[in-house]
Formats: C-alpha cells, sequence, structure tokens
C-alpha cells in the first residue's frame, strides 16, 4: 500500500534538514511523498535551467531513500500547488501563446526544463535504486465544471506531448493522473494521451469549508 503524504523540497530548500523532515513522515506511518518541481523557480531565466545548490534534487533522493520513503514525482511543467502562475515562469507567461496547449510557442518553451528535469528523475527511478516509484505528467489536466470544455483533439495532443517529454528523457516508471473530476481523463485505454494508473483528486467536502 503506498500511503503518500506530501513535500514540496522548494518549500523549504534546506537540503540539510530534508533527512528530518522524511524520518517524521515515515514516523507517522507514510509510506510515499508526492513532490512538486517549480519551473517558475529552476528557469527563472529563459534557458538558464538551475539544478544545483538549493534547487539540486540528489540531497532530497538520498534522504527519502535513507528514510525509506517511495517518491512520486510531479515535475508539471503546470503543477498548481498553489503557486504562483502554477509554477510556470513569467516569461512564459508574457508570450502570445495559449499557455498549457497544443501551441508550438508554448511547447518549445518546455522543451529545456521539461528535458532536464526528466533526465534528473530518471536517474534517481527505482529501476536504478532510487527512491521515484511513479511520475505524474502535468497536473489536474482535465474538465473544470462550468468553466471548461474538455478534452478536446488539441487536450489529447498536448498531454501526450507531455508525456513523450518524459519518455524521451528515459521515465519508465509508471505515468499516473490526477482528474478533477471523476470522468476517466486519461485513464488506461482511454486513446491519446492515456497513462498507466488512474486517479482522482478527492477531496470528501469538496471547497465547502463549512
Amino acid at each position: 500500500m503506498i500511503y503518500s503524504g506530501e513535500f514540496h523540497p522548494f518549500r523549504l530548500p534546506v537540503p540539510g534538514l530534508w533527512l528530518d523532515v522524511f524520518q517524521k513522515i515515515k514516523s507517522m506511518g507514510f509510506t510515499g511523498v508526492s513532490f512538486y518541481v517549480d519551473w517558475g523557480l529552476i528557469e527563472a531565466n529563459p534557458g538558464h535551467v538551475v539544478t544545483d545548490g538549493i534547487w539540486s534534487l540528489e540531497e532530497f533522493f538520498r534522504a527519502a531513500t535513507q528514510a525509506g520513503i517511495y517518491l512520486i514525482a510531479r515535475p508539471g511543467p503546470y503543477i498548481n500547488a498553489e503557486t504562483s502562475g502554477g509554477g510556470i515562469p513569467g516569461w512564459v507567461l508574457r508570450t502570445e501563446a495559449t499557455i498549457r496547449s497544443y501551441s508550438p510557442e508554448y511547447l518549445k518553451k518546455t522543451a529545456r526544463y521539461m528535458s532536464t528535469i526528466g533526465h534528473i528523475i530518471e536517474k534517481a527511478q527505482i529501476t536504478h535504486g532510487g527512491p521515484v516509484i511513479m511520475v505524474q505528467p502535468e497536473n489536474e489536466y482535465s474538465t473544470w465544471p462550468g468553466v471548461t470544455d474538455f478534452p478536446t483533439e488539441k487536450n489529447r495532443e498536448y498531454m501526450a506531448f507531455v508525456e513523450n517529454q518524459l519518455l524521451d528523457a528515459g521515465i519508465t516508471v509508471p505515468l499516473i493522473v490526477n482528474d478533477n473530476e471523476v470522468k476517466g481523463y486519461w485513464a488506461p485505454g482511454s486513446g491519446l494521451g492515456a497513462v498507466d494508473i488512474y486517479g482522482i483528486d478527492a477531496y470528501p467536502l469538496r471547497y465547502d469549508c463549512e
């Protein structure tokens, strides 16, 4: 059973503290941790993807392994995570292209980040003795009630493009999805853009604070 907590290294950019956090998560009975990577932070300047210092994930992977925690990697490129622009850099948001679409201009801008982070995650897969057991392309790339008409063929082509970016980087562990509703978007066998494991965002009370 994968019983996963959530911990984002960019929200605690102090590598020396990560083992302590993982050990506390483990002590509470969790077996895994899901984590985002914030594109907007590591490629704040176009073409300069920073993956050293506090933005290096190597210590994060080592600490998870030492604590006995499996990792579920969620690199985006869009992550939401209540971050500014969903983790998409400001320089991308200023372009004419529609973000999270099959627009060639947008896809081209994701290339360096997805290739770089994809290769970093690839080295940390469980198949190489690392802690990463699953990878999630995009985030909640599905309908939003009363707002979007989804999916179209272009949506499917975009989702498949993001998945192929990860596969091209050498990702072989299962790809997963978190559907915003129970619609079966990207479920195995659903067509172009399908992933290996289907999941939903299940909030018992949704957004009702009462």
